[in-house]
């Protein structure tokens, strides 16, 4: 597979308008931005570092080799170990506030698991390598490689988790110092449980300096007098000695113990349509009693920062949004963390992130001003309809339909097959006098692109709204389109019944203003992105990318990018990692170049953060590229395609004269596949 010039386009988020309704302005992202709040080093992935497991070695705030060596005033709050060493020296005066294990079985089991630790973080690739000098700079999420083999603190190093609570720091050297005063400050809901320091040799921790974090040496660690380290010092094969105060403050090995919190998002109306405005609301509970945590809060559309709000005893954080575009949202809540006072004593709670809330932004055929021409005086019962398609694969959530004087009763919204198979149904509730009305299915119906359904309203009353000679040509509201009549048929559609009863019968082009709530589906790149170049490559294969969703959700099908002269039967699937096929198909109406699509005949369901392979097969090859693309995790929506080296390479390639699982890699390429995504 041949080499070719790197994608530089890459397809950005709808924008979206963002209000605040309470006592604190919401920071856009543009107002983020503009005020230096993010440092885009070393790479968005990195963010999606997996977590470093330090087992049985976790309550140990100091655990050593050979020895652990104190003088004067120093108060380890937490554990205190030697393994395989028996060395404990000064304490008292020292103090530990948990239990002192000399080569015990605690001791034993807790060096190995720091050994494994080690070994873990030795393996990671680095995404950065940054000067040795850290302070006075900001290092986002990452794994980190010194220039010159040593880190050094002089000032304050900022660590910002960008909203992810999650998010993991590691810093690889040889040796890291860290000046007198010197200070490591965590932000954006960074953690000290999720920064390690890996070093090959020795780390010194200045005089009265603020260390936060988990040291990992392979040989000594020196803390100088007055140090307050928030983490752990571990040392794999020499020891620790510390360097304890005469007075008060003692030196300070604090194990992160910040009491956990639980963020809860909420909307205020799901599904919403296009164009109204939705208030999302986060509640954290600290679980400390009746004690509210105090902080901000940061809501986030998938990896897009929307705005912030404060959270706290006043009341929850709020964020009003309004202009979303049609589709489905991915949202999140971050508490940051903060500090609340319980009378005098202050609390620190940990960062949280609430699970996703899928906000489904729906489409419809017609605006909220959309008015008929006039109204029926037939006072029979009848169930009207409207047949419409769509351009993309997605859920519809319910019925519209526009409400004239005198038509009262309990009406009952539907949606159908062609063939008269009824996929869903419900009743109105809440309903105006007048006007559009709206109802939502229990569970919205997944349909499929380019394909006719009927979407219908039974009325006990008749009385109905209605315009003369309106579906003589088709109409459009992107992505959806009621079919002119004639086509398929006739189009608006009725029939008489006391009850909800399948419509057939038209007359006289009328609408019925019967509509549909619509959300499209997702995928990796939208209708505008486009690939480098095109292989001379014409041999059969099986082309594929890895990926996962943020939340559960149903797999519909599968695109691809299509080049000139990559002809014949191409077949879509779906596999996990282990190579089991979940589905297949074949793509048919293909057009002669650009992205394609097919979908499968009953939709995959897939669990989130869990990954799949989506693939296509060509017998043609001359596929489309890009090389080399995932370098770099590829986000949009839901969806994210990983970067090349985490879990395996992307994209990748199978060479056989039939489908086959995608197993091999070359250069990071994107083969340009997609999955057609929608979450219930």
């Amino acid at each position: 597979m041949r080499k070719s010039q790197p994608h530089k386009g890459a397809p950005e988020h709808p924008h979206k308008t963002v209000h605040h309704v309470r006592r604190r302005l919401a920071l856009p992202l543009a107002a983020i931005l503009a005020m230096g709040v993010i440092v885009a080093t070393p790479r968005a992935a990195a963010a999606d570092e997996p977590p470093v497991s330090i087992g049985d070695a976790a309550p140990f705030g100091t655990l050593a080799s050979s020895a652990v060596t104190n003088t004067n005033s120093t108060a380890i709050t937490g554990d205190l170990g030697v393994s395989p060493g028996t060395t404990v020296i000064g304490f008292p005066p020292g103090t530990v506030s948990g239990s002192t294990h000399v080569n015990d079985a605690t001791a034993i089991a807790a060096k190995a698991d720091l050994v494994d630790a080690y070994d873990d973080i030795s393996d990671r690739t680095p995404d950065a390598t940054v000067a040795s000098a850290l302070g006075g700079t900001t290092k986002t999420p990452g794994v980190y490689n010194s220039t010159n083999g040593t880190f050094g603190i002089s000032g304050t190093l900022t660590l910002d988790a960008e909203s992810d609570p999650d998010a993991i720091f590691i810093f690889k050297a040889a040796s890291l110092t860290t000046s007198n005063v010197s200070n490591i400050n965590l932000v954006g809901g960074a953690q000290a449980d999720n920064v390690f320091w890996q070093l090959s040799g020795s780390a010194t921790l200045g005089t009265y300096c603020t260390f936060r974090g988990n040291i990992l040496a392979s040989g000594g660690v020196t803390v100088s007098t007055g140090a307050a380290v928030f983490g752990r010092l571990f040392s794999v094969n020499n020891g620790v000695t510390l360097q304890g105060t005469e007075g008060i403050p003692a030196t300070r090995i604090t194990v992160p113990d910040d009491p956990p919190t639980t963020t809860a998002l909420t909307s205020s109306l799901n599904p919403s349509p296009v164009g109204t405005s939705v208030t999302f609301t986060a509640t954290v509970d600290g679980d400390v009693g009746s004690l509210v945590p105090e902080g901000d809060v940061v809501f986030k559309d998938g990896s897009t920062i929307l705005g912030t709000d404060h959270h706290g005893e006043d009341g929850p954080a709020t964020l009003t949004v309004s202009n979303f575009g049609a589709g489905q949202h991915h949202m999140t809540a971050v508490f940051l963390g903060g500090v609340t006072f319980d009378g005098e004593d202050p609390i620190y709670f940990a960062p949280s992130k609430s699970p996703v809330l899928v906000q489904n932004v729906t489409a419809s055929l017609w605006s909220a001003s959309a008015t008929p021409a006039g109204q029926s005086t037939d006072d029979r019962a009848v169930t009207l309809g409207v047949k419409f398609k769509s351009s993309s694969n997605g859920l519809v959530h319910g019925i519209r339909f526009y409400k004239g004087t005198g038509n009262t009763g309990t009406h009952t919204g539907s949606i159908w097959t062609t063939g008269g198979t009824l996929l869903a149904s419900g009743s109105f509730s809440g309903e105006t006098a007048t006007g559009w009305q709206k109802m939502t299915f229990s569970t919205p119906v997944a349909i499929t692109p380019n394909t006719t359904y009927i979407a219908s309203y039974h009325t006990p009353t008749g009385l109905y709204s209605y315009t003369n000679q309106y579906f003589t040509t088709p109409f459009s509201n992107d992505p959806l389109t009621a079919l002119a009549d004639g086509a398929e048929g006739g189009n608006g559609v009725y029939t008489y019944a006391a009850t909800n009863t399948f419509p057939t019968s038209t007359y006289n082009s009328r609408n019925y203003w019967v509509d549909v709530l619509f959300t499209p589906s997702d995928s990796l790149w939208g209708a505008s992105a486009t690939p480098a170049g095109q292989s001379t490559d014409d041999r059969a294969v099986t082309l594929g990318v890895k990926f996962k969703s943020s939340s559960n959700g149903l797999v519909h099908g599968i695109r691809f990018y299509k080049g000139t002269g990559n002809t014949g039967t191409h077949t879509g699937s779906i596999w996990t990692t282990g190579g089991t096929l979940l589905a297949s198909g074949s793509f048919s109406g293909e057009t002669a170049t650009g992205w394609q699509k097919m979908t499968f005949s009953t939709p995959v369901a897939i669990t989130a953060n869990t990954t799949y392979i989506a693939s296509y097969h060509t017998p043609t090859g001359l596929y489309s590229y890009t090389r080399p693309y995932f370098t770099d995790k590829h986000t949009r929506g839901p969806l994210t395609a990983f970067e090349d080296g985490f879990q395996g390479g992307n994209g990748v390639y199978a060479y056989g004269a039939t489908n086959t699982f995608p197993t091999s890699t070359y250069n990071a390429s994107n083969y340009w596949v997609d999955p057609v995504f929608v979450s219930p």
